[in-house]
């Protein structure tokens, strides 16, 4: 590809590439950076094409960051984005020679202004890239990374530094809904499910601190989920298909647990895929906490608490069965 023909990944385009990566995503973040588009445009469409089934991008409309006054003909297999503010410093990564992509924490500012996500699909996705976890075409639909590919800080540092982006507002709304450290699908949906605001549906219960080390008498543990306080934990545990010995070794790990002043809630995926098991779920948080749970109009409530579930679990199933140990 001559230097006429670079091209920069953005939006949608960059996370699939960053999702191709799978457990080598993060090492993309040590390659060079700058924040100049210098000759990015967009190649012959069979060019193009090659190269982006080079680095694992098969989904189209390809959407490419371009030069501010770059000439271009419309095509229906790219989707070009310029920009009319300059470019954060160290916004672009280079992948190689002809490859440039945004950093995790501008695609996120795109992947907001897009329209193309609904604000959970976005949330979600937050959580994917500031924990370690990256969804991807693997027999388990997914890849543990050994460190996130940003995180909350990061982006929220970007998306208040910019002006003139377009989702830099979204992006910082959905930041306030997300925390840190998530392993897997499964977790983020349990946290979305009990941290998002009351008036969404949500159990409203803020902040949340992922996988957190908690010390024992046995050693360390990781804690899939701490409420706040510090005093209730949940664990997810997948389906209600385990055998004797991993439900004994479940049993013992929540009692040294509880054992550290930490009650744990083991969540199964019924727990949240039932609406009468998510009912118990939900008494059960809260009792677990010492709290009441009131809300001005509950029938109300339910509906929308419903309607976030099932736009949630929806879109995690095929991970139900996914448990990090």
């Amino acid at each position: 590809m001559t230097d006429d023909h670079q091209i920069c990944l953005c939006g949608p385009s960059a996370l699939e590439a960053y999702r191709a990566h799978m457990r080598l995503a993060p090492d993309l973040l040590d390659r060079p950076r700058t924040g100049k588009l210098a000759r990015c445009g967009t190649p012959a469409p069979q060019m193009l094409e090659d190269t982006m089934e080079r680095i694992g991008v098969t989904g189209k409309p390809y959407h490419l960051l371009i030069e501010r006054n770059a000439p271009h003909t419309a095509r229906i297999d790219v989707r070009r984005h310029q920009r009319t503010k300059r470019l954060p410093r160290r916004a672009i990564i280079k992948l190689s020679d002809d490859v440039h992509i945004v950093s995790p924490e501008m695609m996120f500012i795109d992947l907001a202004g897009s329209g193309e996500f609904h604000f959970t699909e976005l949330v979600a996705i937050g959580y994917e890239i500031c924990g370690t976890y990256l969804i991807d075409s693997s027999w388990d639909k997914m890849t543990n990374t050994e460190r996130s590919l940003t995180s909350v800080k990061k982006i929220e540092r970007l998306a208040t530094g910019i002006t003139g982006f377009a989702g830099a507002v979204r992006a910082r709304e959905a930041l306030r809904l997300i925390f840190d450290g998530s392993n897997s699908p499964m977790e983020t949906a349990l946290a979305m499910l009990v941290s998002f605001p009351r008036k969404d549906g949500g159990l409203g219960l803020t902040p949340l601190e992922m996988n957190k080390k908690v010390a024992t008498e046995d050693g360390d543990k990781w804690v899939d989920i701490v409420l706040p306080g510090g005093t209730v934990g949940l664990e997810y545990k997948g389906r209600e298909s385990h055998s004797v010995e991993q439900t004994e070794r479940d049993d013992r790990r929540q009692n040294h647990l509880t054992a550290s002043g930490l009650v744990t809630l083991n969540v199964w995926y019924e727990d949240i895929a039932s609406d009468l098991m998510f009912d118990q779920l939900h008494r059960d948080i809260f009792n677990a906490l010492g709290r009441r749970f009131r809300v001005a109009k509950p029938i109300a409530y339910r509906r929308l608490r419903e309607s976030l579930r099932s736009r949630i679990v929806s879109s995690v199933k095929d991970y139900s069965g996914t448990v990090i140990r």
